[in-house]
């Protein structure tokens, strides 16, 4: 293969072309990675190089002296008294690699610094094409320079960043990286970091126009009283709740950069904000306690009044009274939202400020009012038992109160839902999401509490 084969070009290919051709084949034969194929296109280079430049020097003596000869006194000679032509390689890489292209790699330092993008790039592009940079240890040094000066400026761009390694020929995903990747990641997460607060800031926009979109970005960023964040947590969707959440997450865990950036304090409290998934533990409990009042009272009462079949009903019409009041607490959790102003009110000044946690926990119109409600059904189900028609409104009504500020907690994992969990691991694999989600769990507890009473009656007949 000859030297002109190995850089894909004719042997009438001129200097230009030649120093195109070995630039865009040093980016694929790198000498760190196959010196020898690095060896052989250098060779190529120089061989084409010399060949081509003293092809057109000759050109020049027909053109100019057409019937010039050939003395000796139009050659040069080396220590060693070989004769070469006046304008060979040597002589000409030596007065070409003088002076380094202009402009000097302090400006370009100096344009980045300041933020002039256009004139960095236009700059790289003059030096990567000039001879200066063809011995691979200077291109080397060079690339070093142009990464120290992304290091150090501040401000740039991803879309820079991107235009920067192009042109280069950086690219991670062929592993074509100018320094250890340690060194190359925090300049991928400043893009990342870059390009995530111009997205929330660009919804932050949004929202200041129209007050419609980027909603979850206002959710979490701006400042807002306790009722305006109160109304807008009302009226956001599901789908605004599940993008306020993957930012909220995102920030915390990944870019905590972002809000410095941004200038702006993240909500603390984001967590609370988050809507429940339900209140599966309060109407559980609401279902357990006034089974257990219904039951109690009638164990307290004469034993003529207790039967087996009383006994089961009971429980079983519990579940038909909670379901009725979920429904209701639906309704009336449209209209605490239609007041929420108000509720906001009185909150903030009669529920603690742990409760309360700034409108995003506990509501005295919207959850503590309605936990009074099966109190009261409790107080009347105890009939003549004076005991019982004294502790069970107050157990009911604040055990209703904390089992609803544990499902407005957010992500907390409360004490009952961890020894659930301790449950479960330590039980092994009984399929307990089954059982609740079936309700099994009701029907085992309501035949355990059948069959005390009915050992209780055995016992005193």
């Amino acid at each position: 293969m000859s030297h002109w084969q190995a850089l894909g070009l004719t042997p009438d290919a001129d200097e230009r072309g030649i120093k195109r051709a070995y630039a865009r084949l040093l980016k694929i034969h790198r000498p760190d990675e196959n010196p020898a194929e690095f060896q052989r296109l250098r060779e190529a280079y120089e061989a084409s190089l010399a060949e081509a430049r003293w092809r057109a020097q000759a050109d020049d003596h027909v053109v100019y002296a057409p019937s010039a000869i050939v003395t000796p006194s139009v050659m040069t000679f080396q220590r060693d008294e070989s004769p070469t032509p006046a304008g060979s390689v040597d002589h000409l890489d030596i007065a070409t690699s003088l002076r380094p292209p202009e402009p000097s790699l302090e400006q370009i330092r100096q344009w980045l610094v300041e933020g002039q993008d256009r004139q960095v790039m236009n700059a790289l592009r003059v030096w990567l094409a000039s001879e200066w940079l063809l011995p691979f240890e200077r291109r080397q040094q060079f690339e070093h320079n142009v990464l120290d000066w992304l290091e150090s400026a501040q401000g740039w761009s991803p879309a820079f960043f991107e235009g920067v390694c192009e042109l280069m020929g950086w690219d991670e995903a062929q592993g074509k990286l100018p320094c250890e990747y340690w060194r190359w990641s925090p300049l991928v997460r400043r893009c990342e970091v870059h390009a995530l607060a111009e997205t929330v800031r660009r919804d932050l926009a949004r929202f200041e126009e129209g007050k419609v979109h980027g909603l979850a970005a206002a959710m979490l960023f701006l400042p807002m009283t306790d009722r305006r964040r109160r109304e807008m947590a009302d009226s956001l969707s599901d789908l605004d709740w599940q993008r306020f959440s993957e930012l909220a997450q995102t920030i915390e865990y990944q870019y905590p950069e972002v809000a410095q950036d941004l200038g702006l304090q993240p909500l603390s409290n984001w967590r609370d904000w988050l809507p429940p998934a339900g209140y599966p533990g309060v109407y559980l409990f609401l279902w357990l306690a006034l089974s257990g009042v219904l039951i109690a009272s009638l164990l307290a009462g004469p034993i003529e009044k207790v039967s087996l079949v009383s006994t089961i009903l009971m429980p079983l019409f519990m579940l038909f009274v909670s379901w009725i009041g979920s429904k209701a607490y639906g309704v009336w959790s449209m209209v605490a939202v239609a007041v929420g102003a108000l509720d906001v009110l009185l909150s903030r000044s009669l529920i603690p400020r742990r409760w309360y946690r700034e409108g995003a926990g506990l509501l005295l119109l919207r959850h503590v009012l309605p936990s009074a409600v099966p109190a009261a059904f409790a107080c009347i189900w105890s009939y003549d038992v004076l005991w019982l028609r004294w502790v069970s409104p107050i157990l009911v009504f604040l055990g209703t109160i904390y089992f609803m500020n544990d499902a407005l907690s957010g992500s907390r994992i409360s004490w009952w839902g961890r020894a659930l969990r301790a449950l479960k691991s330590g039980v092994g694999r009984l399929p307990w999401h089954r059982l609740r989600s079936q309700g099994l769990l009701a029907v085992i507890a309501v035949a355990v509490m059948a069959v005390i009473v009915y050992v209780r009656m055995k016992v005193v007949v």
